[in-house]
Formats: C-alpha cells, structure tokens, sequence
C-alpha cells in the first residue's frame, strides 16, 4: 500500500538499534508517543480570525463541499518539522508540544513525470504547493486555529513556556511567510494515478472503475493513489477498501 511504504523507509538495522536503546535507555524514537487524538474542522465555520461561527456553513446540497473538514490539527508530543539540525541545536533538551496543522482538501495540483526512459531513473515530482489561491487561506486559517488552541491550553494554567515555533506576527503577511518556511508533506500521497475517465475534462484518469490500467493489459493499480479526489482524513482505512475492492474485481474476472 502506497501509505506504508512511505512510514516504513527505515531499516532493520536502524529498527534494530532504536529497539536496544529504548529496552537499555528508555529513550530514541519508540520513547516518542503516538499520535491520540485529531481535530478535524471546517473553514466555512471559521471567520476571518479563525473564531468559530455557529452555523455559518449549514449543509446545501448544491454545495456539499461545506459539509467536509478541509483542516485537521494533529497534537503531537513531540517535533513536527523537517528541520532536523534546528531541533538538535534548540529543542532536542526541551519538551515539546505541537498542532501539526493540515490542509485536508488543497486544489493545488501536482505532477509526476519519467525523468527518462531508464526505468532505474526515479521519476520527477512536483508538488506544486499553494499553487492554487484558495490553499494559502486554509492554511493560514489552520495556524491561527492552532495559535488560539495554543493559548487556551496556556490559559487553563498548564505551564506552557510559549510558542517557540510561531509566526512572527499576527497579520496575514506575517502567517503567510510563516506557512511558506514551515510547510511539509505529511507524507500521505494519494490521487496520482486517479480513477475517473480516460479523457476526463478535469485531469484524464489512468484507471478504470476495476482498477484496470488505460492501454496496459493485465495491470492493475490497487493502492491511494487511484482515488479520484483527496479524502478528508487519514488513508488506511480507504486504502484496504481499495484493495478489498481489487480483489473482487479479479476473482469476478477469473469467473467470467
């Protein structure tokens, strides 16, 4: 499945090692917690200052899409970015609390090309980020979800020294530049080789509703990667869907 092979990058050995200086020392990445719990809201209810507005975006069904959660907040007990030589240097001595905030529904497109035609060569990706203009807004409502939360949390009395990881202004030039230097991939790709039709007037699919590869016999794609539209939470679940899926499809065919 396409999500595991992105968590499971790391090797035996390494595995190995974490494991015995857990079991000796009770410290290295199997000390870290697991994730417990997630926030999942929607934007429409949110104003300007990302304060909850009761009912501001009651169901239509002419337009579900405010009926989804495009933003999910994640606390986590431990670093959330990338930059690894910064939390060395100021956060590895230090507890640290984090809202890990994510844009669930972003309409920013990518793209995944062959870099050549050595199939040894890895392809070429590009993100394309924020590409779209809706992205930056749902992000930028997302961190001041979590600055609010954050503040809430120090005001209830738990000893919060303050956010190290923040913004450095509360205006949205401040928040964007802020969305720009901290933006990462969760690491859930999906939507890259999209069910819908094969000349579709949105983006051209790749495969059919049986999973079946456009001009390539006997192939068939079973993994997140074939959803035709981003899913508003984490893709387990709808990936063992999928795979239970393919796996109907072709004993049905073996029948026929």
């Amino acid at each position: 499945m396409a999500e595991s092979m992105t968590h499971l990058a790391t090797s035996t050995l390494k595995g190995a090692l974490e494991f015995f200086k857990y079991i000796i020392s009770r410290t290295g990445l199997l000390a870290v917690p697991i994730q417990s719990t997630s926030l999942f809201v929607r934007s429409s209810s949110l104003d300007a200052e990302s304060n909850f507005v009761p009912n501001a975006s009651k169901y239509n069904a002419k337009t579900p899409q405010n009926f989804v959660p495009d933003i999910e907040l994640m606390p986590l007990a431990f670093w959330a970015v990338d930059d690894l030589e910064e939390y060395k240097a100021d956060f590895s001595k230090i507890g640290i609390f984090t809202f890990f905030a994510t844009i669930l529904q972003p309409k920013s497109r990518g793209t995944v090309r062959l870099a050549s035609s050595s199939p040894h060569d890895r392809p070429r990706v590009d993100f394309n980020f924020f590409s779209h203009p809706s992205d930056p807004t749902i992000a930028r409502a997302a961190v001041r979800l979590s600055l609010k939360l954050g503040a809430a949390i120090k005001a209830s009395g738990f000893p919060i020294m303050g956010g190290v990881v923040v913004p450095d202004g509360e205006g949205d030039e401040e928040v964007d530049r802020f969305v720009k230097r901290r933006s990462r991939s969760a690491l859930h790709y999906a939507c890259t080789c999209r069910m819908a039709g094969e000349f579709d007037k949105d983006a051209p699919g790749v495969v059919d509703d049986e999973l079946r590869v456009y001009g390539v016999k006997g192939v068939r794609v079973a993994d997140a990667s074939v959803f035709p539209k981003i899913i508003s939470t984490h893709l387990q679940a709808a990936v063992v869907m999928v795979a239970e899926k393919c796996t109907e499809v072709i004993m049905e065919s073996w029948e026929d």
